[in-house]
Formats: C-alpha cells, sequence, structure tokens
C-alpha cells in the first residue's frame, strides 16, 4: 500500500522536486543549443579588430540571419571570430565577411557575402584579406591626433591674424543684412505676383515641350532655307551687281537723253490731262460702242454681205420720223 505524501519526508521530496526541476531547466537550454549545433556548421573569421562584435551576435548573409556567433578571440595581431552558419549556405572560396551597424545604439553583427566557386570546408577561416571593420571612435582618433599633428599653427595663426585684420566692417555688415532683409519683405510681398510669373513660365515651358516637334521641324525648315540662301549666294549678288550696272545705266540714259526724254514727258503728261478730262465722253463712247459692235456683228454675221432694214431705202428713219413720214416714232 502507497504511502500518502503527507507520511513520507518532506526533505527527500523537495530534493527530487529540485532534481526535476534542474533536469526540465537543462533540458530546455540544453535541446535548443542541441538543435543550433546539429542544423549548423564551425567556420572562423579573422578580423583587424572586434568593432564591437559579441558572441550570440547575429551572423546575415544576404540579409537573412544565418547562424551566431559564438567567440572572439585575440590572435596576436588580429581578432579571430568562431561562428556557426546553417549546413544549407555554402561558402565560395572567395567569401568575404564584415562587421555591419544594427542599431543606432551601437550593437553589430557579422555580414558574410558568398563569393566565388568551390565551398569553404567545414571549420575554415575566412582570412584577414577578405575582412573589414567598420570606422570606429578610436581610427577616427588616431586619424584627428595625425591630422593636428601635420598642422602649421604658425601657418594657422598667421591666417587667423589676417582674417581678423580683414573682417569687414560691422557696419557695412549691418547695412548688408538690412539689405537682405529688404529684398526679402519685397519678395514676401510680391509673392503672388512672383508665384503668377513661375506659374506662367511653367505653362510656356510645358507648352514649349508639348510642342517641340513642330519647333524641331521648324528649326529645320529654318535651317533648309538658311542652306538654300547660302546656295543662292553667288546669284544674289550677281542679281544686286546688274540692278546696280542697270541702275547706272539708266541714270546715264536720262543725264544724256534728258533734252529729248524732258518733251517727251511733258506730252505724256498732256495727253494723260486730256484723256483725264474727257473720260466722261470716253466712257460714254465705250458703252455706246458696244451695242454699235453687237449690231454690225448681227448684220455681218451671217456672210460677206450687210444685212440692213430700209423701208424707205437709204434714207435713214430718224430722217423720216423728223419729217413725219413715219408715224408712231418716239
Amino acid at each position: 500500500m502507497r504511502r500518502p505524501y503527507r507520511d513520507r519526508d518532506p526533505v527527500k521530496l523537495a530534493g527530487a522536486g529540485m532534481l526535476v526541476l534542474l533536469g526540465l531547466v537543462g533540458f530546455a537550454i540544453g535541446l535548443p543549443q542541441a538543435v543550433f549545433y546539429q542544423r549548423t556548421t564551425d567556420y572562423a573569421v579573422e578580423l583587424a579588430n572586434a568593432a564591437g562584435l559579441r558572441p550570440d551576435d547575429q551572423v546575415f548573409i544576404a540579409g537573412v540571419p544565418s547562424g551566431r556567433v559564438r567567440t572572439v578571440d585575440l590572435a596576436v595581431d588580429r581578432v579571430r571570430i568562431g561562428l556557426r552558419l546553417d549546413h544549407d549556405q555554402t561558402l565560395g572560396t572567395e567569401t568575404t565577411a564584415g562587421v555591419k551597424l544594427q542599431t543606432i545604439l551601437g550593437k553589430r553583427y557579422l555580414d558574410v557575402q558568398p563569393r566565388g566557386g568551390g565551398r569553404i570546408p567545414a571549420g575554415g577561416t575566412i582570412p584577414l584579406a577578405r575582412t573589414s571593420v567598420p570606422f570606429s571612435l578610436d581610427d577616427l582618433g588616431r586619424s584627428a591626433a595625425k591630422t593636428t599633428e601635420e598642422l602649421d599653427l604658425g601657418a594657422l595663426k598667421q591666417m587667423i591674424s589676417t582674417l581678423r585684420a580683414n573682417a569687414p566692417d560691422a557696419n557695412l555688415a549691418a547695412q548688408a543684412l538690412r539689405g537682405v532683409g529688404a529684398a526679402t519683405s519685397v519678395f514676401d510681398k510680391y509673392s503672388e505676383q512672383l508665384k503668377s510669373l513661375l506659374a506662367g513660365a511653367q505653362s510656356v515651358t510645358s507648352t514649349l515641350v508639348s510642342q517641340q516637334d513642330s519647333l524641331v521641324a521648324l528649326l529645320g525648315d529654318t535651317d533648309l532655307i538658311a542652306t538654300a540662301l547660302v546656295e543662292r549666294k553667288a546669284t544674289l549678288e550677281k542679281l544686286i551687281t546688274d540692278l546696280g550696272t542697270l541702275s547706272t545705266q539708266v541714270r546715264s540714259f536720262l543725264d544724256t537723253n534728258r533734252p529729248m526724254v524732258r518733251p517727251l514727258l511733258d506730252r505724256l503728261q498732256t495727253v494723260a490731262k486730256t484723256l483725264t478730262d474727257n473720260k466722261e465722253q470716253l466712257g460714254r463712247t465705250l458703252d455706246l460702242l458696244a451695242p454699235t459692235g453687237r449690231y454690225l456683228a448681227n448684220a455681218s454675221g451671217n456672210g460677206p454681205w450687210l444685212d440692213v432694214v430700209g423701208p424707205a431705202g437709204p434714207v435713214p428713219d430718224d430722217l423720216l420720223c423728223l419729217f413725219g413720214v413715219v408715224k408712231g416714232c418716239k
């Protein structure tokens, strides 16, 4: 028959419970580690310095977490980083590695970039020549110290003295600042007009862009016209020369024949004045000429004779009407 727990030794029960609890904790801690070691492979990386890298920091391949840093050890003039990567990650013989900044608080990670053919064997090392570390504060301090040592303090003092001696007048500087303030006020006052101007400029630019094909064609036509003018340059020059020669000859002709040309021009002017004075009679004549020509055409159009209607023989009708021989004349 089993004894109830209240009748058993509490010390033994506590000891057994502690052992079971420790076993569970050990199992909970050891199982993930065992799984991690079972699915990862050991590698090493040589760095110029640790650059803030610590054990358990992540290892990334192509931006994907693929392992963890296990150890950070000093090896004479370099640091040897031990890490474990997933089995399915193949590292070529030209693989590179570098320490990168993961957060603004200074947490780092190891970035591995597989490259090259072949494969680094398990436990292999990425040498120092193919690794890089970020620029650290120590490097910055050393660079600053080196730069400071190279400075020529005498020349620096002379430069400062020169700047102090050639500093602008305070009044001029104040006037310049006031001018800048006034210009700013003007821009602020006319901001709407400036916006309208810029909008108009943008509209013109958009129109030009939309019509760029037409502009290109127009420029091409202009180029053709210019080319044609250049090709016709000799012809135009000869035409101008001939016009000059003709003008000279006409002037010479007028100078030589002025005594004969002047009366001719006067007579032409007289004829023109006569025609102007008698333009009404000439107009009436032209008006009557049309029916007269029509009657003549009707009379002579039937053959080589004239058709004439003469009820009183060769006596015109007008005379017959005048003397009252024919009645009904109007």
